[in-house]
């Protein structure tokens, strides 16, 4: 695995190394997709559908006059927010910190246009990430806990690190979407809409009928 901050240490000792502000973000949004923020997403996953067993306050949601579907269905936009919202935080860290290299160092195709072109990618993956995680809503609910989630996402995460180097990665639904995003799926002779389906149909469960909220 490549971990973008090498980047910067390998500039301090290797000078005549040449990276460019496109293989920073081509880096890190290999850590967003299949490492760091897959894990942190399904961590807020979790929570957002155990709270009320985690912190005893499903009595206090009972009595609210509002549908089950529509609650649940709030609950994912504030999933999908979050999902939208850390992306943003996170594209636009990497951009401000490229920036103060860029200003000490110099950077190679430092500008806001290909930082943008990026932003749009980063989006996109978000959106994917928020359909192949949805599953873990369900996980969350039937455990009344993050603790099950939680270590599923460990389990995931290996995987991934596994495959993202592979080609079987096409056929793994949380790297078939990294492939997607950036254009890797392709050389893999696998069809596009793969990931999609791969997508889909890994957001098929349901939240259990039985569940009182």
């Amino acid at each position: 695995m490549y971990d973008p901050s090498r980047c910067f240490a390998k500039t301090l000792k290797y000078p005549e190394v040449i990276f460019t502000l496109t293989d920073i973000f081509d880096n890190s949004l290999l850590y967003i997709m299949v490492l760091i923020n897959l894990m942190i997403y399904i961590a807020i996953t979790a929570y957002l559908f155990s709270r009320e067993y985690t912190e005893n306050t499903l009595k206090t949601i009972l009595p609210i006059p509002i549908s089950r579907k529509a609650f649940i269905f709030g609950k994912f936009c504030i999933l999908f927010l979050w999902i939208i919202m850390l992306t943003f935080v996170t594209w636009g860290g990497i951009f401000v910190l490229s920036g103060f290299y860029h200003v000490f160092l110099g950077l190679d195709g430092f500008s806001f246009s290909v930082a943008y072109q990026w932003l749009l990618k980063f989006i996109v993956g978000g959106i994917l990430m928020f359909i192949t995680i949805s599953p873990f809503a369900f996980i969350s609910q039937k455990t009344k806990g993050i603790v099950v989630p939680v270590i599923m996402s460990a389990v995931i995460v290996m995987g991934s690190a596994a495959l993202s180097n592979q080609d079987l990665g096409a056929l793994y639904p949380w790297t078939s979407t990294y492939f997607l995003v950036i254009g890797r799926l392709e050389s893999t002779g696998y069809p596009i809409s793969l990931p999609l389906v791969l997508s889909l149909s890994s957001s098929l469960p349901r939240i259990d009928q039985n569940n009182p909220y």
